[in-house]
């Protein structure tokens, strides 16, 4: 009897311990902070960029960093419009430069302050708002497979050729990055006018106008369609994690749309200065190479992409040299003239 007593004296002392040691476990893990970090799926998810620099991050922070997963960049800002401080985050990655003027209406922003950034000349206009800070960019065009088409366009009224009718993937604009940027692109290389009209031609020669990039760039790897709006470092993408050398990045006559992409702090942030350390985080060399490596996007900072396949991507193009950030006005005007036609050509 004595020794069962004992027996049972043990194995309660023993879950008294545990209990005292988790509950001791679970005061420190509360007490580390979580750095949360809005951003779109292809930068945070497995792939991207995200885990590798929460990996770097989280060696020095003293902190927890956890990804809140906003699909593709073109819905970033329409879930933190509806969701606000609620979403929890204390740093928003992934808005370009038609989403600053609304971002900015839409919520506050902190200033950031991190001192003079060793970036190329072209970036350096991307650096007039305070608030919102690039850290990489991309020069957008149509990639195509090798021989697999009789001719291939390198002008913009080359799409409307018979062979690629119902062949072009393309994005919606309401909806994507890259869409919105097919649809500035065509507006400033034609003028507005005949811009539109180009456009009205291009709802019935495309396959599909899809909701993200991702979606519209599957189509095109799974051979639904010949044409895909895509990034010049796509090809890229496919030499080096695929080791295939069948896509090509197609040069045009008329200079490329660049997209910059950008981070801020939201003034409802509650660990804002861990979020300052992430952005000094993703303008470092390493920061730096692991997002051009992981979300085959050119750096905005000098010597990273000197010596690597990502510079040859840049030999043969011709890019727009004016970064514009248009006004909500204007974007959503365009918008609205895009989506009558859209409506039009579906009826």
């Amino acid at each position: 009897m004595k020794h069962f007593i004992f027996f049972i004296a043990v194995i309660f002392l023993g879950l008294f311990l545990a209990v005292l040691n988790k509950n001791e476990q679970s005061t420190i893990t509360s007490t580390v902070p979580t750095l949360r970090v809005f951003g779109y799926a292809s930068f945070t998810g497995r792939w991207g960029p995200g885990p590798l620099l929460k990996e770097q991050f989280e060696k020095t922070c003293k902190c927890k960093v956890e990804f809140i997963e906003g699909s593709d960049s073109g819905i970033l800002l329409q879930r933190l419009k509806i969701e606000g401080e609620s979403l929890g985050a204390d740093l928003v990655i992934g808005l370009d430069q038609f989403d600053l003027s609304k971002a900015m209406a839409e919520q506050t922003w902190r200033k950031l302050s991190l001192g003079e950034l060793n970036v190329y000349d072209s970036v350096k206009p991307a650096l007039s708002n305070g608030s919102f800070i690039p850290y990489d960019w991309g020069a957008l065009t149509f990639v195509a497979r090798k021989n697999e088409l009789t001719n291939y366009p390198d002008t913009l009224d080359e799409l409307l050729a018979p062979e690629l009718n119902k062949k072009i993937a393309l994005e919606d604009p309401r909806t994507s990055s890259p869409g919105m940027q097919f649809l500035y692109w065509v507006l400033k290389s034609k003028g507005e006018e005949e811009g539109f009209k180009f456009l009205d031609k291009i709802m019935a020669q495309a396959h599909s106008f899809s909701p993200t990039w991702s979606t519209a760039y599957g189509l095109f790897t799974s051979k639904q369609a010949k044409l895909a709006y895509s990034y010049v470092t796509s090809p890229l993408y496919h030499e080096l994690e695929e080791k295939r050398q069948d896509y090509t990045a197609l040069p045009f006559a008329e200079p490329l749309p660049v997209q910059f992409e950008f981070v801020g702090i939201p003034e409802f942030c509650r660990h804002c200065e861990l979020a300052e350390k992430f952005i000094n985080l993703m303008l470092s060399n390493e920061g730096q190479k692991t997002i051009m490596e992981k979300n085959y996007m050119f750096p905005v900072m000098k010597g990273i992409m000197e010596g690597t396949p990502f510079a040859n991507a840049l030999v043969h193009v011709k890019t727009m040299d004016q970064f514009e950030v248009p006004s909500v006005t204007e974007v959503e005007r365009i918008l609205k003239r895009w989506t009558e036609i859209r409506r039009g050509a579906l009826n």
